[in-house]
């Protein structure tokens, strides 16, 4: 056989193969247009010729044409009242129109899939999808797609009682509608919009609009007819026309049972159901009311089994959105191993003649990072050294300035009494008898100073190594006694009432350090002397609970503000602002900074609460002996 025998064959099977595939995509365009003109009025037929075109369309390779086949089946479906099986055509449809680019059969399979929403009365939702569809059909210049969206716009607003927003929407698909006159949806819309206008009160526009729907006898197909028949016995049924009424739902009742529409049989039996009741017929009222009962359970039941296989159709979707990107992926990184694999070759080659001299450099390298890793470890050495001795130096210098802050601090009392008496001696102020007074009082102050004095500088060379808490059993009660004594000389310069109150048998021992304890309270006694006017009140009390034993200092000081409570209540570690005392006092604000500091040091806690004008009470929280 010669070469040109075999190129006739080759062109000759060709031709054929694509001979055999024109006739049937002949054949299932001929079956789709069939089943769409008779798809309102023969639903079986329709259906059957439907079911011919997917068994051709499963050999064939066209996404588009399998998209067309897919979507018209999911309209069949949804007028013959199969909304599981329209959801599923619709889906597929839409996976098609992805993959053939066609972005017509994409809008319309989403079409589908808001008209089923709206049967399961997801309307917010139908509606972002149907307005999608009308940016799509807009860019399409498809008046008659317009048409059908505005359309089912007009549903979607009118189910949720939107009706001038249904109106509008209704009038525009009109609009688009006039270059389509033999089309039923010129029927569909008007029926609409008699509805609209029986919900929105004008009975009269409504039974005109479904009348002229009637006589459309040309173009009118049994969905229209069944849907204007119940539409006009709703108004007679509305006007009191009960016998009317009943005569157009029974006709709508068979039109209906006719082409199995269940929202149609929903809707008509729920209305003869009333009709019969109002006419007192009451045996065909619950019959008609089991009825509807029936159409409702099973279209709630389809929207439920729906919403469960739009779910699991996001899935599918989903993976198969995920396997074609692995595909593509798998072929991107087939295409980039070859050319990787011509790269390699070349590479290993240039590494074969550049190994001999890493290899070499290497060897060098590594002896000279030997000496230089020992040098630099005896380096380390001396810097971590030379760093723990200025942490401690550091350390040592913050110890020996909070020692100093705390003997100033806790001086600086005791010294300002001395002086303030020393002034008023050299101002004149105190006969023979009062100066004896204020000596004897000068002696104690100085006294009790030195004795603080002493206590400090004892503790503070305990503390030269490090601030740390040696917490042992101290009696509070002793202690605020020892300092009441030291503060003597400031509460009878104001005239104070002190009251040290130890309940009978009460064991006011706490585990604290007992020179932490002796600095807390003074500095607590000594604010609450500082903010108390002359001839006020200072109440120091105690209770405690299973864990704890608890220090109450309370004063009639002029209080303190919201402000300054939430600084010492809080967990920073700052400075408290200081304030002038009532006879001038002076402050720094370090002496409550030093208790907060020494009560964590100790496992202890304070609590502030005052009243402006009325005083304040501290408390503190320590752990029992």
């Amino acid at each position: 056989m010669t070469y040109k025998s075999i190129i006739f064959l080759l062109a000759m099977t060709f031709f054929s193969e694509s001979l055999v595939m024109g006739q049937a995509s002949g054949k299932i365009e001929s079956l789709l247009e069939e089943a769409k003109a008779i798809q309102y009025d023969q639903k079986e037929a329709s259906l059957d010729l439907m079911h011919q075109a997917l068994e051709l369309g499963k050999a064939s390779n066209d996404p588009l044409l399998l998209a067309q086949i897919h979507n018209q089946a999911g309209r069949v479906h949804y007028i013959s009242g199969s909304y599981d099986k329209a959801l599923e055509h619709f889906a597929q449809a839409k996976d098609f129109g992805d993959q053939a680019n066609s972005v017509k059969e994409v809008a319309y399979a989403t079409n589908g899939r808001a008209l089923i929403q709206m049967v399961d009365k997801e309307y917010e939702e139908a509606i972002q999808l149907l307005e999608e569809c009308l940016a799509i059909n807009t860019i399409l210049g498809d008046s008659l797609g317009r048409a059908k969206i505005h359309f089912n716009l007009g549903i979607a607003y009118d189910e949720l009682s939107d009706f001038d927003m249904a109106m509008g929407q209704l009038e525009k698909a009109m609009v688009f509608l006039e270059t389509n006159k033999a089309s039923v949806l010129n029927l569909m819309v008007r029926n609409r919009m008699a509805r609209v206008h029986h919900e929105m009160g004008d009975l009269v526009k409504a039974e005109d609009l479904y009348t002229e729907v009637l006589q459309e006898e040309l173009l009118i197909t049994n969905w229209e007819r069944s849907f204007a028949l119940t539409g006009l016995a709703s108004l007679r049924y509305d006007k009191g026309e009960l016998a009317s009424a009943r005569d157009l739902g029974e006709q709508a009742l068979a039109i209906a049972e006719a082409h199995g529409a269940h929202w149609d049989l929903q809707q008509v039996t729920g209305l003869l159901s009333r009709i019969y009741r109002e006419m007192g017929v009451f045996d065909k009222a619950y019959f008609h009311l089991k009825s509807h009962k029936a159409y409702s359970d099973s279209l709630y039941d389809a929207a439920k089994n729906r919403q469960m296989a739009r779910l699991q159709l996001n899935l599918a979707q989903a993976d198969n959105q995920r396997l074609r990107a692995e595909k593509e992926r798998d072929n991107n990184l087939i295409q980039q191993h070859y050319k990787l694999m011509l790269f390699l070759g070349i590479l290993v080659v240039l590494l074969a003649s550049l190994l001999y001299f890493f290899a070499r450099h290497l060897r060098l390298k590594n002896h000279f990072n030997r000496s230089l890793e020992k040098k630099n470890d005896a380096i380390r050495q001396q810097k971590d050294l030379i760093s723990q001795q200025n942490q401690s130096l550091k350390e040592l210098n913050q110890v020996r300035t909070r020692l100093l802050s705390i003997i100033s601090h806790d001086l600086r009392s005791p010294i300002d009494a001395i002086k303030q008496l020393l002034d008023m001696r050299g101002q004149g102020f105190f006969n023979k008898q009062e100066e004896d007074e204020v000596f004897s009082l000068l002696s104690d102050q100085v006294q009790n100073t030195e004795n603080l004095l002493d206590d400090l500088l004892a503790w503070a060379n305990t503390q030269m190594d490090g601030m740390d808490a040696s917490p042992v059993g101290v009696d509070m009660s002793q202690v605020v006694d020892k300092v009441l004594d030291h503060l003597n000389f400031q509460i009878r310069t104001k005239f104070l009432d002190i009251q040290h109150q130890v309940a009978p048998g009460f064991s006011s021992r706490a585990w604290i350090d007992k020179n932490h304890f002796k600095i807390i309270v003074q500095n607590l006694i000594g604010n609450a002397i500082k903010f108390t006017p002359e001839y006020g009140t200072i109440h120091v009390f105690y209770d405690e609970d299973e864990q704890f034993i608890y220090c109450h200092i309370k004063d009639s000081g002029v209080g303190i503000d919201e402000v300054h409570q939430g600084l010492i209540n809080g967990g920073n570690e700052g400075r408290v602002p200081s304030m002038v005392g009532t006879a001038n006092e002076k402050g720094t604000g370090l002496g409550l900074l030093l208790v907060k500091q020494f009560l964590t040091l100790n496992g202890g806690k304070i609590d502030v609460q005052s009243i402006a004008g009325l005083g304040t009470q501290f408390t503190l929280q320590l752990k029992k002996a």
